[in-house]
């Protein structure tokens, strides 16, 4: 998959499982047209990441390692910079707070996988 000639996808991926942003990374590293430019474990990082690397998109975990810390993530990401966001989380009850937060789409973590190159490729040309 090429993004159209116009560079790779910048993408910061925002959780707070190792475990996860690895997984994240691998992922997308296996997919042409995307460039991880960042992870972060905490809200604090990951605005400073923000800052520092201009991310096209950012996958973000809404239970970050609160809702509450995770929505307030959402918000300053939609609100203050532009940024469109996939949110992910395990719990699918966390959807409509994200969505209403300012992310673009949500998605389940356990069956991430096969949606989440779509989901990133519309929320960045979005």
């Amino acid at each position: 998959m090429v993004n159209d000639g116009r560079g790779p996808i910048r993408v910061l991926i925002v959780d707070d499982d190792p475990r996860v942003r690895a997984a994240l990374r691998t992922f997308l590293v296996a997919h042409q047209g995307f460039e991880v430019v960042g992870e972060a474990g905490c809200a604090e990082s990951a605005v400073r990441l923000a800052l520092e690397t201009a991310p096209g998109v950012a996958i973000v975990d809404v239970l970050l390692p609160t809702e509450r810390e995770g929505l307030s993530l959402l918000r300053v990401f939609a609100e203050q910079h532009g940024i469109p966001v996939v949110a992910m989380s395990l719990d699918n009850a966390c959807a409509d707070g994200a969505i209403a937060a300012g992310a673009q789409v949500f998605l389940a973590k356990d069956g991430c996988s096969e949606l989440l190159v779509s989901a990133l490729l519309a929320v960045h040309d979005r």
